[in-house]
């Protein structure tokens, strides 16, 4: 299998060789993090399907040497994830999913941004009112909203989809409101969505569209090269308590 170049859309000296991420030049491997067929088995629409062992890999704190001091000065984490094309049943493979916690001492939830490099991805989001999706395709930027809980799905049966992010890396996903309802509100099948009967009711779909927004430091450029350029763009990631009519012009617009 031939090895499909990332540079031009990550900004980083990155290729992919099936499922597996190739480090170049001034950057050190990072240790993949492989999410189970044994791990997804509570989310998914029909658990007793067929399904391959490894679901996705996700490989945390990406970086150029040269680059981690500032990294690390700003409180931030670029992370590489890929999921391959393929079903489990009638339902697309996807994440586990999570929600992110509160900012201490406020009550405002940490966001995250998502790019893809390859592939398209739908990002689903939810929170007690409203369902959110995404229809992101390479070079799309997309705002984990904060409150909402968030799940990627890789709607291809071909084509495996790698997509970056950034993140404050000093808190801990919590992955148990998704795993008690058995997934997110809807399940996302080759025939569309389904619902989740663990739900007593299920929020009105709304697609929203991946948007530049330079506020936020989002524009045509890939963001690691971005944040790398200026990270105090991002620190909406680290302090969002301080951007929140920004997420609201971010939603609207």
């Amino acid at each position: 299998m031939p090895l499909k170049d990332l540079e031009e859309a990550s900004g980083l000296p990155l290729k992919i060789n099936g499922s597996k991420l190739v480090f170049g030049k001034g950057m050190k491997e990072v240790q993949v993090d492989i999410r189970t067929h044994k791990q997804m088995l509570p989310v998914l629409k029909n658990p007793k399907a067929k399904a391959p062992k490894e679901f996705y890999y996700m490989y945390r704190d990406v970086a150029l040497e040269k680059d981690r001091a500032k990294i690390m000065k700003n409180n931030l984490r670029y992370d590489i994830t890929i999921l391959p094309a393929f079903k489990v049943g009638d339902e697309f493979n996807k994440t586990l999913g999570h929600f992110h916690p509160k900012v201490p001492k406020t009550n405002t939830w940490f966001p995250e941004i998502y790019q893809v490099l390859s592939g398209n991805a739908h990002y689903l989001l939810q929170n007690e009112k409203e369902f959110l999706v995404y229809d992101a395709r390479p070079g799309d930027k997309c705002v984990m909203l904060p409150g909402f809980g968030h799940v990627t799905v890789n709607p291809s049966e071909k084509e495996t989809l790698v997509m970056a992010n950034w993140v404050y890396p000093n808190f801990k996903s919590d992955y148990k409101p998704v795993v008690k309802k058995h997934g997110m509100e809807w399940f996302e099948t080759d025939q569309g969505f389904e619902e989740n009967k663990k739900y007593k009711t299920h929020a009105e779909m709304e697609i929203i569209s991946p948007k530049r927004f330079p506020e936020l430091g989002i524009t045509e450029k890939p963001m690691y090269i971005e944040a790398m350029k200026n990270p105090k763009k991002f620190q909406w990631l680290v302090k969002p308590q301080e951007y929140l009519e920004g997420f609201k012009e971010y939603k609207k617009s």
